[in-house]
């Protein structure tokens, strides 16, 4: 009996079905599409992981108010909400600048930090503003991916912290730089593409 259900199981999950890249997932809607926006796209999630490893460079004393300017900045974008300008490749620099901030300084330059910060938070406010419809449905939409890019920064601000703390090895320290140049790199080949797709549009 229970090889059945296995089998019969296995079947529906490699069997060939229509594909719905944009369709509607049951039950998610509504507060958590908007809960999920902030990872929906490249840039949107590299912004936050190099936003996150830049503000995981300072002390905690430091980084409360990177955390706080992130908060504001993404209100700001959603009460902004223009879409003219290049927010994509807008996103990679942000994500590019950050992530090579802490790869070269971890923990320095605090005022330039706060700015990418700002910038990066108005950027991801601005680009979570749903499409136009009833007014309650969209500040639901907004208030889940308010709460969704801060949670996803301060989640990654938090493992860099609990790395740190947790272990000392100098190899560490120097692992997350790595890995931090690495995403700044691949930030950096976005914005390119960017780029080349935008001069190579008829």
């Amino acid at each position: 009996m229970n090889k059945g259900w296995l089998c019969a199981g296995l079947a529906m999950a490699v069997g060939p079905g229509p594909a719905h890249a944009h369709s509607s997932v049951p039950g998610i809607d509504g507060f958590y599409v908007g809960l999920l926006h902030p990872f929906s796209t490249p840039s949107q999630a590299l912004v936050i992981l190099g936003l996150g490893l830049l503000a995981g460079g300072f002390a905690p004393f430091r980084a409360r108010w990177l955390l706080g300017a992130f908060l504001a900045a993404t209100l700001l974008g959603l009460i902004l909400g223009s879409r003219s300008l290049p927010l994509e490749a807008m996103m990679f620099a942000i994500a590019f600048l950050a992530s090579t901030s802490f790869a070269l300084r971890p923990g320095n330059l605090l005022p330039l930090a706060i700015g990418l910060v700002a910038v990066g938070g108005v950027l991801i406010g601005t680009v979570s503003v749903p499409d136009p419809g009833p007014i309650r449905d969209r500040l639901v939409t907004m208030t889940g991916s308010t709460i969704g890019a801060n949670i996803g920064l301060l989640y990654v601000f938090g493992f860099v912290l609990f790395v740190k703390e947790r272990y000392t090895w100098d190899w560490v320290g120097v692992a997350l730089r790595v890995l931090s140049a690495w995403l700044g790199a691949i930030s950096l080949v976005m914005l390119a593409l960017q780029f080349a797709v935008s001069n190579t549009a008829p």
